[in-house]
């Protein structure tokens, strides 16, 4: 029925599974002990590799960091950006965000099309993107390309 190694193995898994739990959950939980950085900048580009040409870059954080804000910055035509806090209490800390796109104005419509649906600024519960940015990695000429689909 139950050899020997199979109940150490069992026990094993019994009494190291819980640790790496416990381990995965001991991640930094306040915004305040992650560095800041001063701006965000970089371009946006469509899976075809040419530059999104509008619209509005939304950063969602993501990893669980409490106190972490969105943040937002207009897409020029050439698909750069540029993300600075609104004032001095306004801080961007160095994290991982999700990468989102708002196209609601009327005239930024058109490039509905271009944008794969899983990029657009809708509810995270109805799409999730696969465009991920790291600022604890890098900040500045980021390049983010979406993918097909």
């Amino acid at each position: 029925m139950f050899s020997s190694v199979n109940i150490k193995r069992i026990f094993l898994v019994m009494l190291l599974g819980p640790l790496g739990w416990v381990n995965a959950g001991c991640g930094t939980s306040s915004s305040e002990a992650l560095k800041e950085v001063s701006e965000v900048s970089g371009t946006i580009l469509l899976p075809t590799g040419r530059p999104l040409k509008g619209g509005k870059l939304m950063l969602r954080p993501f990893g669980g960091v409490r106190g972490v804000k969105r943040l937002s910055a207009d897409i020029n035509e050439d698909g750069t950006f540029i993300i600075r806090p609104d004032d001095e209490k306004t801080k961007i800390i160095a994290t991982k965000y999700k990468v989102f796109v708002g196209l609601n104005e009327p005239k930024l419509r058109i490039l509905k099309n271009q944008v794969p649906e899983k990029y657009l600024d809708v509810s995270e519960d109805e799409f999730e993107t696969d465009l991920f940015m790291n600022l604890d990695e890098q900040a500045s000429s980021v390049v983010l390309k979406m993918t097909k689909g």
